[in-house]
């Protein structure tokens, strides 16, 4: 019996040389949908990190300005404690509240979070909800400017 060899064909069969080809994009796209799957978006958190907010969190003035509020969490045991412009908020609903009035007063003032780093990330983001929610225009983290420094 004679083995059957390429020359022996009449023409060109394009989908065998395809096939390789196609399998290698279809695991190329799976590989992407993958990867990309457990990300979290950058654009999850829509704020910036403001130059003033840097500058105050290394060395908070002893008069802050009008017009900025300033919402600082701090862990103290096991709970998070807000303290908003010198007043302690260790329960989340009657912070809320103040946020609303003040956004109803002026939502345009900025709102800088100075996050201690024993905070756990759902207070924050419960926080900056909270500010979203009443309306503030601007919300803003304040940074460790020596901390920023050492990120290469």
């Amino acid at each position: 019996m004679r083995i059957p060899t390429s020359r022996d064909r009449g023409g060109f069969d394009a989908n065998i040389t395809m096939t390789p080809m196609i399998d290698i994009v279809f695991q190329l796209l799976i590989f992407f949908i993958c990867a990309s799957t457990g990300t979290v978006r950058d654009l999850l958190l829509e704020t910036d990190l403001a130059p003033g907010a840097v500058e105050a969190a290394a060395s908070p003035p002893a008069e802050k300005p009008l017009g900025e509020v300033w919402l600082k969490l701090e862990r103290r045991g096991d709970a998070t404690v807000s303290v908003l412009e010198g007043s302690d908020y260790p329960e989340f609903g009657p912070l809320q509240d103040v946020l609303r009035a003040l956004a109803e007063t002026a939502k345009e003032l900025p709102v800088n979070l100075d996050i201690g780093p024993e905070v756990p990330m759902g207070d924050m983001i419960r926080v900056y909800d909270a500010c979203k929610a009443a309306g503030f225009e601007s919300i803003n983290f304040a940074t460790d400017p020596e901390a920023l420094k050492a990120v290469p």
